[in-house]
Order: structure tokens, then sequence, then C-alpha cells
């Protein structure tokens, strides 16, 4: 409105936490004034004052006579021919470590087209080629490297974008990019890359062909963000700057103009695929009845079909997914937790554009869906309404119940469908429904959510919705509670999150509440029953003239309570951290935890007990050397035997130890090492006597031969040494295995040749016998020996072929 002054961060702030609960009525809010003064002799300690965030910068497109290569461009300049057909891109401006300034090393950008593909030819200066990084490695696998990147825009939005990077070695990476939720690097396209190290630095060509991109007919301007990192002095440089004031950044994109009488992804993409395989694995989906499957010089065929609808909708379709080739999970801590924990989706499949699903609640976790014979989905934009829409069944469930079960075989339904409505700049208006089927069960949500960017720093998010669950006979999901009778539940659940982004000062606070009736079958729900409050926060200082790029501070407050009054926990943080180059940053951390359990979870227990825990450790990331990456987590805390002895079923306290390492060495240019190294070490706090301890090693090795051909091998080891005194945990012991040749010339197109095996201490009768033989059905965790079975081998040779019409 005119004359209307703008509100400052100030009133914001005191609104904001007033609509959180963090201020309570009646109270002033000061914010205190940090000196720039410094003693004699010591680094100047200033807080963030970024630069005004600069126009964005157009640039023409020009057309090329012919497609480039590096070759046109000796000692990192283009050809006299080719120069004038040829935009020029330079004044890159860091966003890190030293946000609004020049590049510490010169980048210059070289954009123009053909009819059928756009080319970008980055010439990055280094006074030091020597220390570039950049190495020969699976695509995907080069973010710890020096690279580049093209950020489009094409629908000029400000909200979804498509990611292109390369390294030195020309080794592709590419992702689907959304505001709010970053990078998705499921997405897979086909283009052409190229690196090469000179005596001055470093080049990269970018060759987009234009059929492999989604934008609207009659647009000729698409937006751009070009940037350089810089790994070894945590830099990134970017054309137009991205200042960290501002939250987000499509919305401060540059704009590529005069892009005409181009044709886009007016296209039909077929990619079918071939299997054969020898398999001999243990079938435990029934725990009363497990038995082994082997299948031998077995072949299979499947595949995917993509259509595009007028450069708008995109139609997927898969029958008969295979995921042979796709690698085990990475290690986390699943040991004696409270909640289940949650394991990233790695199926291409439903990876691929799962961002118009997000929401603020995760009401679709696709790993709920074990064993598709097909999928359907539905995904893309029209004018400033975006759609979403996923169909598939799963075997998963049917296979749980005994063959002469009614319901063996049965197939469940998944059902998922999404809208937005883009509003003004970055603000969004969503509605999500889930549908889940099976056996005259079901489970269904529907609701509301939005986005409201209320500046350029203060952002609001929320959702609320309602589910409605019939259960019928215990099926709902499987036959895990079968025979319990039918049963009906429903009711809501909501959240609202507020953050403020900036170069110094950043913070978020997100409210929960999930009712007892609400239920998810197709989301990731952790637990219900409980109203939840999180507050996050970070403040920078950017010291002038050393060694350390940043000094910070973060807080982070937990609290829980269900809706009976019971206080279920609260988790309390605070940090120093610091940063420095070579992406180092290292924190001493310290809090306390607190976690109470009661007769309300299931425990003997006469009342609510309450423990705290105590803790402190250290977090290091660095990337100090070109061969080596690490990212080091110690803790020494408390926990709660969630899992106590059968003849004293009442949870206590324990001291506790973790430590979780990831370390990559990259000894050659082509050979990466990753390992992971977990330990949770776990005693009584009373009695100090051992309860349970885990470990995990897991090293993966990838040669490459070429961009395309590479060789990987991974191994993994898991044990748990369980006091049976202490707690009802079983020792386990696991290997497992995987080899895989690949030949990847671009997506879509491979060939696969692997072989997994897995040994676990399982006892060979494979369930707990009752006298007639039967498993026991109020026993159905499988038994233990000291022996090793081998419960899983498969040997497959798998290739499939990308058409496009």
């Amino acid at each position: 409105m005119p004359g209307r002054r703008p509100a400052t961060d100030g009133e914001f702030v005191l609104k904001l936490l007033l609509l959180c609960g963090l201020v309570t009525g009646g109270g002033a809010v000061a914010v205190g004034q940090v000196s720039t003064g410094g003693q004699a002799g010591k680094p100047t300690v200033v807080t963030a004052a970024p630069p005004k965030p600069q126009q964005a910068t157009d640039k023409k497109v020009p057309v090329l006579s012919r497609g480039i290569t590096l070759r046109d461009f000796a000692e990192m300049e283009p050809k006299a021919e080719i120069k004038n057909q040829l935009t020029e891109v330079d004044g890159f401006i860091q966003s890190a470590p030293s946000d609004g300034l020049p590049g510490t090393q010169k980048t210059v950008a070289w954009i123009g087209r053909t009819s059928t593909a756009l080319y970008v030819v980055f010439a990055c200066y280094d006074s030091d080629p020597a220390a570039i990084r950049g190495h020969l490695a699976r695509r995907e696998n080069i973010l710890t490297d020096d690279n580049v990147s093209v950020l489009l825009d094409t629908f000029q939005d400000h909200r979804r974008g498509i990611l292109f990077q390369t390294n030195a070695a020309g080794v592709q990476a590419d992702a689907a990019w959304t505001e709010g939720n970053g990078t998705d690097y499921s997405y897979d396209q086909v283009w052409d890359s190229d690196g090469e190290v000179t005596s001055k630095g470093w080049m990269a060509l970018f060759a987009i062909p234009f059929k492999s991109l989604r934008f609207r007919p009659d647009a000729q301007d698409w937006g751009v963000v070009l940037q350089r990192n810089f790994p070894r002095n945590s830099e990134t440089d970017s054309w137009p700057h991205i200042a960290t004031s501002i939250t987000g950044t499509l919305p401060q994109e540059g704009t590529l103009l005069g892009i005409t009488g181009v044709t886009g992804s007016h296209n039909i993409q077929l990619n079918p695929y071939m299997l054969g395989q020898n398999v001999h694995a243990l079938n435990g989906l029934n725990p009363l009845d497990p038995y082994f499957s082997t299948r031998n010089a077995e072949a299979t065929g499947g595949g995917e079909v993509k259509a595009v609808v007028k450069d708008s909708i995109v139609l997927d379709a898969t029958v008969n997914p295979d995921f042979s080739d796709i690698e085990s999970d990475q290690p986390q801590f699943t040991v004696n937790q409270r909640y289940p924990v949650y394991f990233p989706e790695l199926r291409p499949f439903f990876l691929e554009n799962a961002n118009y699903f997000t929401t603020p609640i995760d009401l679709l976790y696709t790993r709920n869906i074990v064993r598709p014979v097909f999928g359907v989905r539905a995904t893309g934009k029209i004018g400033g309404t975006n759609i979403g829409i996923l169909l598939a069944d799963d075997r998963g469930p049917g296979e749980t119940f005994a063959t002469s079960d009614p319901d063996f075989g049965k197939k469940a339904l998944f059902g998922v469908g999404r809208v937005t409505q883009d509003l003004g700049k970055g603000s969004s208006l969503g509605l999500m429904y889930t549908d889940y089927e099976f056996a005259g069960s079901w489970n269904r949500i529907g609701g509301v959510d939005f986005t409201w960017r209320m500046n350029e720093k203060w952002t609001a998010t929320g959702q609320m919705v309602e589910s409605s669950t019939k259960n019928v006979n215990g099926t709902l999901l499987g036959s895990g509670d079968e025979g319990s009778g039918d049963s009906y539940s429903a009711g809501p659940a909501s959240t609202l999150s507020v953050s403020r982004q900036g170069h110094a000062w950043n913070l978020q606070n997100e409210f929960d509440d999930y009712s007892t009736g609400f239920q998810s079958a197709v989301g990731f729900i952790q637990t219900t029953d409980y109203y939840h409050d999180q507050e996050h926060s970070t403040y920078q200082w950017y010291p002038k003239h050393s060694f350390v790029q940043s000094i910070g501070l973060e807080n982070n407050q937990q609290v829980a309570y269900d809706h009976q009054g019971n206080r279920i926990y609260h988790y309390s943080q605070f940090d120093p951290f610091f940063t420095l180059k070579g992406n180092t940053v290292i924190a001493p951390i310290g809090g306390e935890n607190s976690d109470t359990v009661g007769p309300q979870d299931g425990y003997a227990l006469s009342h609510s007990v309450n423990f705290t825990e105590n803790y402190g450790g250290f977090v290091v990331r660095s990337a100090p050397l070109r061969q080596l990456n690490l990212n080091i987590v110690g803790l020494r805390s408390g926990n709660v035997n969630y899992n106590p002895p059968a003849n004293n079923d009442v949870p206590f306290l324990l001291d506790q130890q973790t430590l979780q390492a990831l370390v990559s060495v990259l000894p050659l240019h082509n050979v990466t090492i990753d390992n992971t190294y977990l330990l949770d070490r776990d005693h009584n706090a009373h009695t100090n006597a051992d309860v349970y301890e885990s470990q995990t090693f897991r090293t993966k090795i990838n040669y490459q031969f070429t961009k395309a051909l590479s060789a990987r091998t991974i191994v993994e080891y898991d044990s748990v040494l369980a006091n049976p005194l202490e707690t009802s945990l079983q020792r386990t012991k696991h290997v497992s295995t995987e080899a895989l040749l690949t030949w990847l010339p671009h997506p879509g197109t491979a060939v696969y040749v692997g072989y997994n095996n897995d040994i676990q201490n399982i006892d060979r009768a494979l369930c707990n016998r009752l006298p007639d033989g039967d498993c026991d059905p109020n026993n159905t965790t499988p038994p233990v020996s000291r022996l090793y079975l081998n419960d899983g081998r498969q040997f497959f040779v798998k290739a499939s072929y990308l058409l496009r019409f």
C-alpha cells in the first residue's frame, strides 16, 4: 500500500517470537550491539554487513555457427572466429567465505547456442594449477572436487530449476533444484561435458540439448545462475551474486535473453531393460513361514516410458522395475533407538521429480512401496499451477501372509495427489491427498499447506491434514496384527515453521502437533499423540585477516509432550563452531538430553520416569587435501535402555559412547575409497555393567577406467554384542559384499554385471520352532547361532537402452 513503511527485522522478530511461543506477552525483545573494535595486534571481528544485493544481470545468448569444443579455447580464450558469437560473463562474486567480495581467483564464462543446444564454457583461472581437485569418478561423485555449475530456471518461476555440474575431469552431475529443498541428484538427463587442466587453471564445457529441457514454447528468456566451487578455500563464487543474506537462490538469478526458435522436450522416451540372474535368498516377509527361494538362469524384463505433453506435463510409467544395481544403504545407528530411523530412497523411479510431492509433513515415503509391479507418475506445471500424481502397487504386504490365507498374494495400492498454486514471489498454497488400500483396509489423508515468503529474509511454512484409517482384521500393513479385529481411527496433524535466513543470524522455529488418532501408511511419521517444538539458531562473525573464516554459535532446543500432559523428551544443545579453509568445520559440542518413559509407553512402570543424559563431544568436517575428505563425530553421552531384559521390563539409564567416522581417500586420480565406521558402546549407568556394543564398518572402493566404465566393490560388517543379563537385544553378526561392473555412457543406457552376497548368524531353523515344528507366533524374532548362514546370493547381468523420439 502506498505510504506504508515496510516492517523491520526487529518487528518481524517480535511478531514471530510471539507467534511461535518463544516469547510470552508483555515482554520486550532487546537485540544486543556487538562491538566491532578489537585489541591491538588481534584480528578484528565484525558482524555481517554484506553489500546490497545487485540487480539481476541480463545476458544476450548469441547464435553459434556450429557446436564448440574445448579445442576452440586455446590459452583459455575463445578463437577469434567464434569470439563474437559468444557472450562473456565475468565479475563472479563470493557467497562464501566472504560474501560480497570478488572471487579470489578469476572466473570467466562464455555462453552461446545453436538451434539444438546451449553451450557454456568456464575458464577457471588458478594461481596454483597443481592444487586443482579433479578426479575421474563415478557420475555425481564430484562435489568435493573443484567444480562449476549451470543452474537453469527455464520457467522463470523462481521455484524450480535444473542444475548441471562438472569437475576438471569432465565428470557430470545433474540435479533437480527446488527452493527450500535444495538439490535432488536422482534427476538424470542426457548432455555432454568436458574438462581440462591447463597451465593457467582449468576449463569446463557444458553442451545441453534443448530436447533435454522443458520450457514454455513462447518463452524467450530463462533464469540462470553460474557458479564455481573452490573447495581448498571453502569458496563459492557466483554470477550473479547470490547473497547469503537473502533467502533462496533462484530469486537472485540472472537472465538469459533471446532464446528463440528452439524446441524443447516434445519427446517420448522408452527405456527397456533385460535381466538375467541366479538368485538364492531367504524370504522372511512372513516370519511364521520363512523359506529359501532359488531361481537359476532366470530371465525377466521391464522398463520405463516417459512422455512430455505440451512442454508442461511429464508422464512416467514403469513396469516390473528392477533395482539389482542399486547399492545398499549408507549405515546409520539403528540399535536401541526410541523411534524408527529414516533411510532415504535410492530407487531412481521413485526419486525422480520427488520434489513435486514434498510437504512440511512427510506424507510420502516411497520406501513403504516394497515390491511394485507398476508405477505411474504425472508431474509438471501449467501456468502457475504445479501438479503431481503417483499411483503404484505393492506385492510386499500380500507376501506376509501364509499361503493358505485368503489375503496371500493380494497387492496394496498407493495413490498420491498434489497441487500447489504459486502466489507472488516465493509463496504458494497447496493441497495433498494420499490413499493406501489393502484387503479392505485403508488409510486416507488430505489437507492443505502453504509457504509464505514475507520478505527476503523471513519465510513461514505450515500444513494441516486429517487422516482416516480403517483396519480390517488387523491387515492394514500386512499380517502383523492379523486377528486383532476391525478398528477405525481418525485425527488431525499440523505443523508451523518460521525461519530467517541471513549472513550472520539464522533462525528456525517449528511446532508440530500429531493427534492420537492420526496414522499414515504412505508417509514417514516417527510417532503420534504428541506436540513438539524445536528452535534452532546460529550466529556467525567473520574475522578479517585471520586463518579462521568464521566463528559461530549454535543453539538447538527441542521439547515434546503427549496429549495427556506427559513429557516425552527435552533436548538441549549449545556449541561454538569454527570454519577454516579446506571446507573445514570444527565444533566442540555439549548439552543435556532428557527422555521420559512410563506405563503409557508399554513398560512395567507405575509412573513416568525421567532420565537425564548430559553429553559432550566434538564434530570435525574437513577436506584438507585433494586426496582426503573426512567427517567425524564423537560423543560421550547417555541413553535409555529401551530393550530391558525380558525378566525385568523396566528401562534404565545408560552411559553411552558413540563414534561416527566417514573418511574418503582418493589415492589415485581414478580411485575412490569411502570408509564408514560406527561405534555405539553402552554401560549400565548404575552398575557399570556392559549392556551392548554395536559396530559397523563399511568400505566402498570405486575404480574408474573411463568416465563411462567403472568397477565398484562394497564390503560391510555389522555386529551387536549384547549382555543377556542387561538387555533383550540379541548378539548378531552380518557380513555383506557387493561387486558391480558398470558401463554407463549416459543415463538410461547401461550394462551392469554384479554379484551380491549376504551372510548372518541366523539359526538354520529360521524361526523359533514349537514342539510340533511350527513357528512360534508369540516370538517372531529370528533365532541366532554361533555360525554364519548364507541368506542371500545373487549374480546378475542387466542391460538397458534409452530410446528418444
